[in-house]
């Protein structure tokens, strides 16, 4: 499993019935200009007018989030412009602070008089593929081949009017030169939302130039550039897989879907998910076969994603990433025994698997064997309640029924709370099903039953070596990362690692802890010199569970 950024925005149907058809409408104008990977820097012009703006002096009107975790520095904005009905609007800039910003709050402006009418705003972003520093979202804008690409809320302006919207989003590729286009995930081109929140052209990725494309009914996907190898049949697999999805969570339908390929030096395969559409990142040691786990965990957040938390959101995509390929006859029983056993390796050698549920957010980007636990100790979570939910109803129904309960509620609109979930679970399998959630939330072990996934498997145990750094993991949370609190007699130790040192790395950890086999790659700088280390962070073994084939069960048996 690949993990995603943290932006995990709004991935259900954004095709909602208008609620005024006269409501005002905003216009939205992208102009990029000339990109080149090579040079790896570029411009991006912004035109937004919002039609009947009312707003006093003297508060935020407008901000923007400049820094994207994980980089090495912010994205700079210059020339920014005001007017309203009245002309020119002097504007005053301050910074605030957002959640997932500590190191460069959002910039914020209050303008000096009051704002009445049509208000415009200009401005320029500058395009750059700023270094990662660590793992973070690939959400901000980047430069691959000739094309630029982003999410809205890395380069759009945020605009404190209320009140909602017609939007019409508009490209202008007058000097990106011809032959280019503008994608996004609401389509191709220019396209128009109906009435709804502001809010929308946030959570969305857009992308501009040469567009390399796959297309498959609902399902399409575009990238700029050259990756290293062909990603039209992992596309077309992940096609297939859409469709069938699709039928699994009951679409009159099939809903639009996108995915949008960049480049990422720093955690390559993975990505995030936006509005009915996903990020997927290549780099080294990623091939389109790669694609396909995360791909299928993504797309489980089109039909499942809500604000309850996100033991539900990543745990039911992580319990059905591998097993809905599996089910759809696009992945072998082999592949999801693997997919099944990585998930279970990493949660049961986990160091800090019993750290609650209320804690990972604020130790998100912190530690990796934390942001890992909505994944995987959810995955397991949701083995749990398969198998109580199946025993109850002798083998009638499964996790999919809930599920499908949730998700039925989604389109209704009918609320999603975690009552409502509690209350699922007590009908089908009484007060078992609110303690065995309890004990998640506080950390408590989630251990499935030995046949919990299905006749074709069952559980064993195996010595697994715990991921273990080697030293102080608060080493690696500061922008100049420097070696301290090395454990004598680590892996770290042993391949020459030193306090003191200052290293750089060029892949995400989730990556090297959810692989016992992988390298933790080091540029190390000491008294002047710099120079490659290489060593397994990996510590104690650790007694874990793992399920193996049953043997003489036949592949046609292990879905029932």
């Amino acid at each position: 499993m690949r993990l995603t950024g943290a932006i995990l925005a709004a991935s259900l149907p954004f095709l909602l019935a208008a609620k005024a058809p006269d409501a005002p409408q905003m216009t939205v104008v992208i102009k990029p200009g000339p990109m080149s990977e090579a040079a790896g820097k570029g411009n991006v012009d912004v035109v937004m007018t919002i039609p009947a703006v009312d707003a006093p002096a003297g508060k935020v009107l407008l901000s923007m989030g400049l820094y994207t975790p994980g980089l090495a520095r912010p994205h700079t904005m210059t020339g920014l412009s005001v007017t309203d009905d009245a002309g020119a609007v002097p504007m005053s800039e301050g910074k605030g602070q957002a959640e997932g910003e500590a190191r460069d709050g959002p910039h914020q402006w209050a303008p000096d008089r009051a704002v009445h009418g049509l208000m415009t705003v200009r401005y320029r972003v500058i395009a750059e593929n700023i270094p990662a520093l660590v793992g973070g979202p690939p959400t901000s804008l980047r430069i691959d081949g000739d094309g630029v690409s982003g999410v809205g809320d890395t380069f759009f302006m945020r605009t404190a009017v209320k009140g909602d919207r017609r939007v019409a989003i508009k490209w202008d590729l007058s000097g990106m030169g011809q032959g280019t286009q503008g994608v996004s995930s609401y389509g191709d081109g220019d396209v128009s939302l109906p009435t709804g929140p502001i809010d929308r052209i946030y959570p969305a990725v857009y992308m501009a130039g040469t567009i390399h494309r796959v297309d498959d009914g609902a399902f399409s996907a575009v990238w700029t550039g050259e990756p290293p190898f062909d990603p039209r049949p992992s596309m077309l697999w992940t096609a297939k897989l859409h469709k069938w999805m699709s039928g699994f969570f009951k679409d009159t339908e099939e809903p639009p879907y996108r995915v949008f390929a960049r480049y990422n030096p720093m955690n390559a395969g993975g990505g995030a998910a936006l509005t009915h559409s996903f990020i997927i990142t290549y780099g080294k040691g990623v091939t389109g076969e790669n694609f396909k786990g995360i791909l299928g965990h993504e797309m489980t957040h089109t039909w499942t994603a809500n604000d309850i938390g996100k033991w539900y959101d990543e745990g039911d995509a992580v319990y059905y990433q591998a097993q809905l390929p599996w089910r759809a006859g696009l992945f072998t029983t082999d592949q999801y025994l693997q997919d099944l056993n990585e998930t279970a390796s990493r949660y049961y050698t986990n160091a800090m698997r019993a750290t609650p549920e209320s804690e990972v957010l604020s130790h998100f980007w912190e530690d990796t064997r934390i942001r890992v636990l909505p994944y995987d100790r959810g995955a397991m979570y949701f083995a749990v309640l398969n198998g109580k939910v199946r025993k109850a109803s002798g083998g009638k129904r499964s996790m999919d029924d809930l599920i499908l309960i949730m998700v039925d509620r989604a389109r209704k609109g009918e609320p999603l709370t975690e009552q409502v979930w509690l209350d699922l679970l007590r009908k089908e399998i009484g007060d078992e099903g609110p303690k065995i959630h309890a004990s998640m939330l506080a950390g408590g072990l989630m251990l499935p039953e030995s046949d919990d996934f299905g006749p074709c498997f069952r559980r064993i145990t195996k010595k697994i070596r715990q991921f273990d750094l080697g030293f102080d993991n608060a080493s690696f949370t500061t922008p100049v990362k420097v070696i301290k609190g090395l454990k004598p007699g680590s892996e770290a130790d042993k391949a020459g690692l030193r306090d003191g040192d200052v290293v750089t790395y060029a892949v995400a950890l989730d990556q090297v802890q959810g692989d016992v086999n992988r390298t933790l790659d080091l540029k190390v700088t000491r008294e002047g010199k710099t120079f490659p280390l290489s060593y397994l962070p990996r510590g104690e073994a650790v007694d874990a569970y793992q399920w193996e084939r049953v043997a003489g069960v036949p592949d046609s048996a292990c879905h029932s």
